[in-house]
């Protein structure tokens, strides 16, 4: 049985999910910082496309992105993510994020797209701004969510 302590501790680490709403696939990220919840959503949305555990750690891209709404940032954020992917047919495993007011400077970690190694990676056609929130909670975390299109 999970106490309130133990519950409050999971809570407070950064974590990423994707979720289906009917034909909708959406990407969240939690955290306790803004640049946390946006890396979350990140390897939330990577992880729609392949199995994360694949993936090695083998180069760094940089992204940075600039808007002056949180809710547009997290979009261009992700787009950014999936162009960078698809350009350079690479896979990523985690990132770091950092912004400076309306910027974000954010590094991706992964390896090139092999096909034996990675047969089941599946294309993210688009990222929506429709249903996007960027927020922080009662509890100080922030949450970052997003609709996805595969």
């Amino acid at each position: 049985m999970e106490t309130g302590q133990a519950s409050a501790t999971r809570e407070a680490r950064p974590w990423g999910e994707h979720l289906a709403r009917g034909p909708e696939h959406w990407v969240r990220g939690r955290g306790r910082s803004l640049e946390e919840a946006f890396e979350q959503a990140a390897v939330a949305l990577c992880a729609l496309v392949v199995d994360r555990d694949a993936v090695e750690v083998r180069e760094e891209a940089e992204l940075v992105c600039e808007a002056t709404e949180l809710d547009r940032l997290l979009a261009d954020w992700l787009r950014a993510v999936v162009h960078k992917m698809a350009s350079r047919h690479l896979l990523f495993r985690c990132f770091a994020v950092r912004m400076d007011g309306t910027r974000l400077f954010g590094h991706a970690f992964g390896e090139p797209w092999d096909r034996e190694r990675h047969p089941s990676a599946r294309d993210v056609r688009g990222v929506s701004l429709v249903g996007t929130r960027v927020c922080q909670g009662a509890d100080g975390l922030w949450t970052a969510e997003c609709e996805v299109e595969l």
